[in-house]
């Protein structure tokens, strides 16, 4: 199973076989791929988040205010 460490470290091994590399298509085509990995190991991250049973809800239901809390209410009349 892939992990976020993991598709870290590939990141940064792109990162640095890119530096090693002129400028040009090659040397962009590492960097792509670094920011690739790096996406895939915040995507899993946040997986494993949600999957968290002790980690708080996003909305927390028992908050008044949820969806549009910032949207100013119409003055009672």
């Amino acid at each position: 199973m892939l992990i976020s460490t993991t598709c870290r470290e590939h990141a940064s091994k792109c990162i640095e076989t890119a530096k090693t590399l002129p400028p040009g298509a090659q040397r962009e085509m590492f960097l792509d791929m670094a920011t690739q990995w790096a996406d895939i190991a915040a995507r899993i991250e946040g997986a494993e988040a949600l999957a968290d049973p002790a980690s708080p809800p996003a909305n927390d239901p028992s908050e008044p205010h949820r969806f549009g809390s910032r949207i100013a209410k119409a003055p009672a009349g």
